[in-house]
């Protein structure tokens, strides 16, 4: 989205059946603001064509299914790092009770879709989409090999370091995970309630 946003109601509501990419910048706007539930009312009926489409509809579908399942990511994350801890059964019921499946399992899908695909299995953005299915699928060595494989392209990126950490974090690798998540300068990424937990117990 042009200028990180700034005027996108006042244009891109208007373009959203003219031009294609119009959708596609709101719905970033409003992934952005946190708007979880505009972004998917305006991505639901979308045909996924290309790669970005793909990528983005399962974005909203796996953050629509956290929200839908009354599980937000810090405490998904939280369970998983107890499971890991304590190896107690309780956690697998609770993160499935509570877990909207239909949606993670679009997101899934579509991740896989395009990080397995031929054009895309070797690009940043193909690894990273696998990186997510597997995230998704918590299966967290699998994560790490893909991470690994495009990490030198991120040191900086302050989300990719929260993702990161909480991969290491959730397969047991908990001097990695400090290490990630001292790197983040994020003041809402440090204030973020996985950052502080899972630190903490690094």
């Amino acid at each position: 989205v042009f200028r990180d946003g700034e005027g996108a109601l006042q244009v891109l509501p208007a373009l959203v059946d003219v031009i294609p990419e119009a959708r596609l910048n709101l719905v970033i706007y409003y992934l952005k603001q946190n708007d979880i539930q505009e972004a998917f009312d305006l991505i639901k009926d979308l045909e996924p064509a290309v790669p970005q489409e793909y990528i983005l509809k399962a974005t909203v579908h796996a953050l629509i299914g956290q929200e839908t399942g009354s599980v937000g990511s810090s405490l998904e994350m939280l369970l998983i790092l107890l499971q890991t801890i304590l190896k107690n059964s309780i956690f697998n019921l609770f993160y499935t009770m509570h877990f909207q499946r239909d949606s993670i399992k679009t997101a899934q899908q579509y991740f896989h879709l395009v990080g397995s695909s031929t054009s895309e299995c070797d690009t940043i953005p193909g690894r990273h989409c696998m990186a997510a299915c597997f995230f998704l699928r918590r299966q967290f060595e699998e994560v790490l090999v893909y991470l690994n494989s495009i990490k030198t392209y991120f040191s900086n990126d302050d989300s990719f370091n929260f993702n990161y950490a909480q991969a290491q974090a959730a397969a047991g690798y908990f001097k990695e995970a400090e290490e990630a998540f001292l790197m983040i300068r994020s003041e809402r990424l440090r204030n973020d309630y996985v950052y502080i937990s899972i630190l903490a117990y690094c």
